[in-house]
């Protein structure tokens, strides 16, 4: 057993660089094959309009990988006694490493001689010299050819003879459309989950109203001109908020009348058990309604009948409608329409190839989505319902600290419902009728009717964002553009009659202003009264008058 370290070690160097050399020539060929492949792929797509989201510059990485691969799973790996031809070939040593590599398998007794002999020349011999690597012209040439084919893929034009590529960009949009739609229904179901309060109310109302039953605690029957400033920043306060919280979701719920006719005949008694449980607080029927679609839409995606599948689809889309016309036109919520309308979208996406499942499951996480603004909505509704009640004790307790019997003392009242009725049993004991409709002669602040007339008393310390401002009327109902004066006698009844028109164009008025001005519900009653009285004072005053008879010269 002879022992040979540098020639095993040169032979083992020459070896691994002819398979490193192998396995760049056949990266080499594999590339260039690559790449014909490729560009006989993107014609073909091109010209016929198919396969056309395998051809994008992005796939090109796919050359250069599966060419790699190839060449080094499959090339040839070189042995010793190639390494060791390669060795005498490029140094002429006449089959002298040959030998050495069959050593073990020969016989004779120049072995010595021949791995002296090997050892000696072997401290000469560089790898690097027996196997150099020539790359720099393949990798020029592969380089222009990747090129070719990047400004084939970048501006060879795309034909459509199939409409093959229209369908795929559609659906490809869509796809995206739908990750986005799904990531804004988490991101807002995840916000709402959030705020999500227990209770009936929400912290914001909870907090005023027991801010106000503080106030009303320390109100002290002598300190009339303190607690009428206290009275007034609640009242404001309270006002405020009632006016943003209707304006932003419930706008005309609440005030307006039901109008389910207007959605048809058919659907007039459901959309009124909405309208109605909605202003009560409550929204059991909408999510039964919004529970009976989600299971539609799951048998939808279980059902492969495309008779019973076209029925659902059809179902599911009347009843979506309903709701997103309820939530628009009724309710007012912008956010609860974007839901609904979103898993409307959802929904017809699901009709495209490759898209049903995914769609769905969108749709059903927007219906979800529903339900918790649904939720918001209903808070609202009761939030807005306590905030009146609040402004209503408000207003009676203004009243009672008119009449200095306005004590902190409400006899355990916790809840403004208790206040009301506290408050409203003293002001019937003094006379008042509070918030209630009332006739008949009161003392100028307490209950509607004809007053004394006195001067209500005012703070004039009490910062309000009040401004005196005016503006130009345009052209109204009833507004004179033109008149003309002639001497003579009137006809009977012209000033009457133009007393009563103008008197109606007053009531007309300020209906519209209570609406446009969005004013708390606790001021409506006293509006209505003034004006309602209005008329009734001018017929006393005329009736007061004495005639006056105007006699002639010739009469006397």
């Amino acid at each position: 057993m002879f022992e040979l370290p540098r020639s095993s070690q040169l032979l083992r160097r020459v070896a691994f660089r002819l398979r490193m050399a192998s396995i760049g020539s056949r990266l080499y060929v594999t590339f260039l094959a690559c790449c014909g492949l490729y560009a006989a792929f993107l014609l073909a797509s091109r010209l016929a309009g198919l396969w056309s989201e395998w051809v994008e510059p992005t796939t090109l990485v796919a050359i250069p990988l599966v060419a790699l691969l190839v060449s080094v799973l499959w090339h040839k790996r070189p042995t010793p006694v190639d390494a060791a031809r390669a060795v005498d070939s490029r140094q002429g040593t006449k089959d002298l490493f040959l030998t050495v590599a069959l050593i073990e398998k020969t016989a004779g007794a120049y072995q010595p001689l021949v791995a002296d002999a090997a050892e000696k020349c072997a401290e000469k011999v560089q790898p690097v010299a027996i196997i150099p690597f020539q790359w720099s012209r393949r990798l020029v040439r592969a380089g222009f050819v990747s090129a070719l084919v990047l400004a084939a893929v970048l501006w060879l034009p795309q034909f459509d003879p199939f409409g093959k590529v229209q369908a795929a960009k559609q659906v490809n949009e869509r796809k995206k459309e739908l990750v986005e739609s799904a990531k804004a229904t988490d991101a807002k179901l995840a916000m709402l989950q959030k705020e999500e309060t227990e209770g009936p109310l929400s912290e914001d109302t909870k907090k005023a109203i027991e801010n106000l039953k503080t106030a009303l605690n320390k109100m002290k029957p002598e300190e009339k001109a303190d607690n009428l400033k206290e009275l007034v920043g609640q009242q404001k306060f309270l006002g405020d908020k009632w006016k943003k919280l209707s304006s932003e979701k419930l706008k005309q719920l609440l005030t307006q009348a039901q109008q389910g006719q207007q959605f048809g005949s058919q659907n007039k008694d459901k959309l009124e058990k909405w309208t109605k449980e909605l202003q009560e607080g409550s929204t059991k029927a909408l999510q039964q309604e919004l529970e009976e679609i989600k299971k539609d839409l799951e048998q939808l995606a279980k059902t492969d009948d495309p008779a019973k599948k076209a029925d659902l689809e059809k179902q599911i889309k009347k009843r979506m409608k309903e709701l997103s016309d309820f939530a628009s036109e009724k309710v007012n919520s912008k956010p609860l329409t974007a839901a609904l309308q979103r898993a409307m979208k959802q929904m017809e996406m699901s009709r495209m190839e490759g898209m049903d499942q995914e769609a769905l499951e969108a749709a059903e996480k927007s219906l979800d989505l529903t339900k918790m603004e649904l939720k918001e909505i209903a808070q609202s509704a009761k939030d807005l319902k306590a905030l009146e009640e609040a402004l209503k004790v408000a207003q009676m307790a203004k009243q009672l600290n008119d009449a200095e019997k306005l004590d902190g003392e409400a006899e355990g009242a916790t809840t403004m419902e208790e206040y009301a009725e506290f408050y409203e049993q003293l002001l019937a004991d003094l006379g008042m009728s509070g918030s209630q409709d009332g006739e008949g002669d009161g003392e100028g602040t307490g209950g509607e009717g004809m007053g004394e007339g006195g001067k209500v008393p005012e703070d004039d310390s009490i910062a309000t964002d009040f401004k005196p401002e005016q503006s130009k009327s345009p052209v109204t109902a009833g507004k004179v553009l033109l008149s003309v004066k002639t001497k003579g006698l009137s006809d009977k009844g012209d000033a009457s009659k133009q007393y009563k028109s103008a008197i109606q164009a007053v009531k007309q008025g300020y209906s519209e202003a209570i609406l446009q001005e969005q004013v708390p519900p606790g001021y409506h009653d006293g509006i209505k009264s003034y004006f309602d009285n209005f008329e009734k004072t001018g017929k006393k005053d005329s009736k007061s008058a004495a005639p006056v008879k105007n006699e002639s010269p010739d009469n006397k």
